[in-house]
C-alpha cells in the first residue's frame, strides 16, 4: 500500500514538472521592426571616421540577445526585423507586413526621411510605439504629439548644455563657432546659441566652412588663417556632421585653445572608453558579437530594445500603446549602464540621461557636472526643460 502511494506521488510530481516546464517554455513572440536609412558617407570623409554599415542595428541585435535572456523566464521572446531603405525609398509589401505585425518600431533615419517614415508607419500600424534613435533635432521633441513616440537619442540641446556646463566649470567664456552647411549643423548651432545665453557665454564670431580642399594636406597652413579673429577666443566650438573639417581643428587653430563639439572634447551618449557601471561588460559583449567597437548610435539601438523589454516585463497586455504608457505615464526605470535609473520626460518623451564628455582616446567626465542643481532631477539641467509637446 505504501509503495503504491509513493508511486502515485512520484507520478503526480512528474506531471506537475512537465506542465511547469511546458508553461515556462510557451513564450509569446513580440515583433520589433528596425527601420534604417542607408546612406553613403559624404565625399572626402576619412575611412576611420566613416560609420559602419550596421551602425545602430548591431546595438539593437545585442539588445535582443540580452533582453531574451530575461524573457526566457518571463514568457516572452523579442524578435527583430531589420528594414534597410535607401533615401526616399518606399516599403515593399514584405516590409509593410513586418511593420504591421510589430508592436514597437525603431526609427533610425536622417532628418530627410524622418517625417516620411513616421507618416508611412501611421498608415500601416498607428498603434505601434515608435523609438527614435537617430534624430537629435530639438523641434522633433515638440512634434508628433499624436503618435506614441519616444526619443532615445539625446537632443542637440542636451549635448550643447553638457558642453556649456564644462565651459562654465573651466571659466571659459569667449567662443569661436565654426559650423558646416547641413540642416543638422544648423540645428546644433541653434542649440549652442541657446546654451550660450543660458550660461552667459560670448560667441566672438561664427564662421561657416565652405571649402572643399583636402585638409589632410593643407590643414597646417589653412586652418590657422581661417580661425583668425579680431577678438581672442578661449575655445572653438565645431559643428561638422559631414566630417569635412572638424577633425583637423585641434592644434591647428590660430589661438591654441580647446576644441569642442564635433572634434576634441565631444558630447556623446556613449564612448569606447566608458567602463563604469557594467559598461565594460557591455562593450565586451558587443565587440565579441559585432566585431568592432560600440558607437553612440549602437548604444541608442541597444537602449531602445532595453526600453521595450523593460516595459514588457511589467505588462500583461503587450501592445504598443501599453508599452508607451508604461514608459511615459508610469515612468518605467531603464537600466542603461550609466549609473542611473533613466526615465522619460513626460513633456517631450525624451529619455533623460547623462552625457559623456570624451576625447578620441579617453573619457573626461559625465554631465550633469557637480554643482549644477535641479529641484527634482539634475538630469533635467541638460536640455530645454520648458519645451512641451503641443498637440495640434
Amino acid at each position: 500500500m505504501m509503495l503504491r502511494v509513493v508511486k502515485l506521488l512520484v507520478f503526480a510530481c512528474t506531471v506537475c514538472l512537465m506542465f511547469s516546464y511546458s508553461t515556462a517554455n510557451a513564450s509569446e513572440t513580440i515583433q520589433i521592426s528596425y527601420i534604417k536609412q542607408v546612406s553613403a558617407s559624404p565625399a572626402g570623409v576619412p575611412d576611420y571616421l566613416s560609420l559602419a554599415d550596421d551602425d545602430g542595428v548591431a546595438g539593437a541585435k545585442v539588445g535582443i540577445i540580452d533582453a531574451n535572456k530575461t524573457g526566457k523566464f518571463l514568457g516572452y521572446q523579442l524578435n527583430l526585423k531589420t528594414i534597410s531603405l535607401q533615401e526616399s525609398q518606399s516599403l515593399t509589401e514584405e516590409q509593410q507586413a513586418s511593420v504591421k505585425s510589430s508592436i514597437a518600431i525603431v526609427i533610425d533615419t536622417g532628418i530627410t526621411d524622418f517625417n516620411r517614415t513616421i507618416e508611412l508607419i501611421n498608415k500601416i500600424n498607428p498603434s505601434a510605439v515608435l523609438l527614435n534613435v537617430r534624430n537629435q533635432f530639438d523641434d522633433a521633441r515638440s512634434k508628433y504629439c499624436s503618435q506614441s513616440i519616444v526619443h532615445i537619442a539625446p537632443s542637440y540641446q542636451m549635448k550643447s548644455d553638457a558642453l556649456g556646463q564644462w565651459l562654465l566649470t573651466k571659466r571659459i567664456k569667449d567662443i569661436l563657432m565654426i559650423h558646416g552647411p547641413t540642416e543638422e549643423d544648423q540645428a546644433y548651432v541653434d542649440a549652442f546659441e541657446s546654451t550660450a545665453k543660458k550660461f552667459r557665454l560670448n560667441i566672438v564670431d561664427a564662421k561657416e566652412w565652405k571649402f572643399s580642399f583636402d585638409l589632410r594636406r593643407n590643414a597646417f597652413t589653412e586652418i590657422p588663417v581661417f580661425t583668425r579673429t579680431r577678438k581672442k577666443y578661449e575655445a572653438v566650438f565645431s559643428v561638422d556632421h559631414a566630417n569635412q573639417f572638424a577633425y583637423s581643428l585641434p592644434f591647428n587653430t590660430h589661438f591654441l585653445v580647446p576644441v569642442i563639439g564635433s572634434a576634441g572634447l565631444q558630447p556623446t551618449g556613449w564612448h569606447v572608453s566608458h567602463e563604469q557601471w557594467g559598461a565594460r561588460q557591455l562593450q565586451g559583449r558587443f565587440k565579441e558579437i559585432a566585431g568592432r567597437q560600440m558607437s553612440e548610435f549602437d548604444y541608442y539601438g541597444y537602449v531602445a530594445i532595453t526600453a521595450v523589454s523593460t516595459a514588457v516585463q511589467q505588462l500583461k497586455e503587450r501592445t504598443g500603446t501599453a508599452i508607451y504608457n508604461q514608459l511615459i505615464v508610469q515612468q518605467a526605470n531603464i537600466a542603461a549602464y550609466k549609473g542611473r535609473q533613466l526615465t522619460f520626460r513626460k513633456s517631450t518623451r525624451q529619455l533623460r540621461q547623462p552625457i559623456l564628455l570624451a576625447n578620441a582616446g579617453a573619457l573626461v567626465t559625465h554631465a550633469p557636472l557637480s554643482g549644477f542643481l535641479h529641484p527634482s532631477n539634475d538630469l533635467d539641467t541638460l536640455g530645454d526643460e520648458n519645451q512641451v509637446c503641443e498637440v495640434k
